[in-house]
């Protein structure tokens, strides 16, 4: 309903009201718990009425016009549950009624055709019509200016109580006047005073609090940390990162089930480098010098603890039972086609799954070194080189007879031994140094690669549903016509890539291959046509940006990333890298 009203007008009021002689409903409203409630209300004393909104005079205002159309919440929670609060009115010498305080509610009850409003009426004051007039503007300033309104986080605090007192999210729904979908976002952030301020403070809007309260709600303070110090346009990848994280320790605890089963302490999380608590099992041999096997592991499980870490190799398991089965007993013609009968001897692709390989790194706790039973690795070298010194300076000696003649040039205290030796010391003592820093180097890059990877990831579920929302529009946005027509022009085969249709289409919401895009071509506009073209393009080159872009070198992919830029998406670090941006070298791993 849209109506305009010049509140300068009063509607036209009946005459002087007798409320007995015009059977008008009036009601004396008794204070809770009073037992005396008066019989009868004088025109001197203030009343609690509900009277017929038509009956009431409006006074002048200092609010000049009004349309409903512009507050719809308004006019609906009025027509729904009728005027809540009272508007203020005086009782003039006449007996009609005017109204000081509530204009907008007494006009909008007229528009929604409410039988009656409640009325607080005080006697007309007897003092001069210029200092009533004046008091009444004062008092219409202040009821408008000085009131304290509900915050959206106070709101929320709110439908959480009524949500856990039982009342349903559709109930909810109806009484406050919000979607369901509002509510329910609503109820999950009421229950965090964390998330209801940041609403309130305009740092996150009510599906980003809803997370943060998610987190806050089962006790992960670090998840709730790093999202209040998240850029609100990052806020999405930020989230995505956590959520990572977090699937990522669930199934490494579930991975290391077998290991503690067998007695191995469990990591949750690599040991530094630098560590003097834990001693990798590369550093280690067996008291005899070899090397340690998987049955000398299990034999004193006791004294190591595991670290799991996902590899990039998959694994193909059953989907009921998680065993592990081979990819040529698999009919993989039968993928994404549910209603197909595998071959003969062969199984449905739908009944497999891709699991990530975890592999385990094995550390020896530094205290049960000495009665393990196991020696550093470097006590083997040291010993060698003990061993070649007395060997040299056994040689020496036997020399050093030889040549009596000469006593200065042929001690007989094992000096030139020594001297022979050290070069050769020295030189295993380089070589173990440079092999232990190059198996941290290698250890510490196969760190990196998987660390940018999951960020990779979460920057890829980010950038689609950037793209997801961005290709809804109906007109192609006025830099895409240079973007695609470079694109095609650099590179002609782009959309023919593997799987880049595919792509396109999830990103356009269109179902049925080429047959459900050819459909909604045929009933779009020539500008919603230019924006599936674009979204074609994106769609092949988004194929292309996989979880690991950060590594290659692509100028299409640098072109494609510079367009999302350009049009509202926030590079992450891993796709600044991708973009030719930034060193992938300098990116934070540990944040």
């Amino acid at each position: 309903m849209t109506t305009a009203i010049d509140t300068a007008v009063s509607p036209d009021p009946a005459p002087a009201i007798d409320n007995a002689a015009a059977n008008v409903p009036e009601t004396a409203i008794e204070s809770p718990g009073s037992d005396e409630v008066a019989a009868e209300v004088t025109a001197a004393a203030p009343e609690a009425l509900l009277l017929p909104p038509g009956s009431l005079v409006i006074d002048e205002n200092v609010r000049k016009s009004f349309d409903l159309g512009d507050h719809p919440d308004v006019t609906d929670s009025i027509r729904r549950r009728g005027v809540q609060t009272p508007v203020k009115a005086y009782r003039e010498l006449d007996g009609s009624i005017t109204v000081i305080e509530g204009q907008i509610r007494v006009l909008t009850a007229l528009a929604c055709n409410l039988a009656l409003v409640p009325v607080w009426v005080t006697p007309a004051p007897a003092v001069d019509p210029t200092e009533r007039a004046i008091d009444r503007i004062a008092e219409q300033i202040n009821a408008n200016d000085y009131r304290i309104p509900l915050t959206e986080g106070d709101r929320a605090a709110g439908m959480t109580q009524m949500f856990a007192f039982g009342a349903s999210l559709t109930r909810i729904s109806q009484q406050i006047g919000r979607k369901r979908d509002q509510v329910k976002l609503a109820v999950s952030v009421g229950a965090s005073d964390t998330a209801c301020r940041a609403v309130d403070s305009g740092q996150l809007d009510f599906e980003q609090a809803a997370v943060l309260a998610e987190y806050e709600k089962v006790g992960d303070t670090d998840a709730v940390a790093r999202l209040l110090a998240t850029p609100r346009s990052m806020f999405g990848y930020e989230a995505r990162r956590i959520a990572g994280d977090r699937a990522e320790a669930r199934q490494r605890f579930l991975e290391s089930l077998s290991y503690a089963a067998h007695g191995f302490g469990v990591l949750t999380h690599e040991p530094d480098a630098d560590s003097d608590r834990f001693l990798n099992y590369d550093l280690l041999r067996t008291a005899d010098g070899h090397d340690i096997t998987t049955a000398d592991l299990q034999a004193t499980a006791a004294d190591w603890v595991v670290y799991l870490y996902p590899t990039d190799e998959e694994t193909l398991v059953e989907r009921d039972t998680g065993a592990v089965i081979d990819r040529d007993t698999v009919d993989w013609s039968t993928q994404d086609r549910p209603d197909a009968t595998p071959a003969d001897g062969l199984r449905h692709a739908n009944t497999v799954d891709h699991q990530t390989r975890w592999e385990p790194t094995c550390y020896l706790r530094a205290e049960r070194l000495t009665e393990s039973g196991f020696r550093l690795a470097s006590d083997f070298e040291q010993e060698v080189v003990v061993e070649e010194h007395i060997d040299v300076a056994h040689d020496v000696e036997a020399e050093g007879t030889a040549v009596a003649v000469v006593p200065q040039e042929s001690p007989d205290d094992g000096t030139r031994g020594e001297e022979a030796a050290q070069p050769a010391a020295r030189q295993r003592e380089e070589a173990a140094r440079v092999a232990a820093e190059r198996q941290d180097q290698e250890r510490q890059a196969a760190r990196r690669v998987r660390e940018l990877n999951k960020q990779g990831q979460a920057a890829l579920e980010t950038r689609r549903e950037f793209l997801t929302g961005y290709l809804t529009r109906k007109t192609s946005p006025p830099l895409a016509a240079v973007f695609v027509a470079e694109t095609l022009a650099d590179e002609p085969g782009l959309l023919s890539e593997y799987n880049a249709d595919r792509t396109a289409h999830e990103l356009l919401g269109v179902s049925g291959w080429r047959s459900g895009l050819l459909a909604a071509i045929s009933t779009a506009k020539p500008n919603r046509c230019q924006v599936i073209t674009l979204g074609l393009v994106l769609g092949a080159y988004e194929k292309r940006t996989g979880k690991d872009a950060w590594r290659y070198t692509d100028r299409g992919v640098r072109r494609y990333l510079h367009f999302l830029a350009d049009n509202g998406h926030h590079l992450t670090p891993v796709e600044q890298a991708a973009a030719g941006d930034i060193d992938p070298n300098t990116i934070d791993i540990d944040s």
